[in-house]
């Protein structure tokens, strides 16, 4: 994803301006706040420019771990995060973080739709290890962004339920957030 993708995010106009109605961010934050969720670590995959980080050290004090596949939005994330972002493929990063043993209590992502659909429930597996509780906030084939050319697994949410389910996940009260199942 190089710079115009971030310039004209899906058609809108700059990331940076629209990033709270894109991200989801304020939404986890608030959901999380109303299921009674306490964030002490978090990682994000896909973390853009930075600014759900920023957001989440706002809100929660919390300065997350996590990746970012492009090395024009990874350059522009603030300094003081920049060195727990990790400027690669979360397809490389969720593997090493769990050769590491890191464990984390929030996976905040909204990147699953740039996998191929084969490649989704393994690596939603892989998530469910990771963090205890994960955020998916859209993408899905009902609300979409259809100026996103890279999006490559739009299926409805039933679907992306299916898939969360047999990885280990356990729904809740929010068809956004997610549990992992211990074991």
């Amino acid at each position: 994803m190089d710079e115009t993708y971030f310039r004209d995010y899906c058609g809108y106009g700059s990331y940076d301006e629209n990033w709270q109605f894109h991200s989801g961010a304020p939404h986890c934050t608030s959901i999380m706040r109303r299921l009674g969720v306490e964030v002490s670590s978090a990682v994000v995959l896909g973390a853009a420019t930075g600014r759900v980080l920023e957001h989440f050290e706002q809100t929660w004090g919390v300065r997350p771990w996590g990746c970012e596949i492009s090395r024009w939005a990874h350059a522009r994330i603030p300094g003081r995060f920049r060195r727990r972002i990790r400027c690669e493929d979360m397809r490389d990063y969720v593997p090493r973080e769990l050769a590491r043993g890191r464990r984390h209590d929030l996976l905040f992502t909204n990147s699953l739709v740039y996998l191929q659909e084969h490649e989704v429930e393994d690596f939603a597996a892989a998530c469910a290890r990771l963090a205890s509780w994960m955020h998916f906030y859209s993408s899905t084939s009902e609300d979409y962004e259809p100026g996103d050319r890279y999006r490559v697994t739009l299926r409805p949410r039933r679907w992306w339920r299916e898939r969360f389910r047999a990885a280990g996940f356990a729904p809740t009260r929010s068809p956004y957030v997610w549990r992992s199942r211990p074991g």
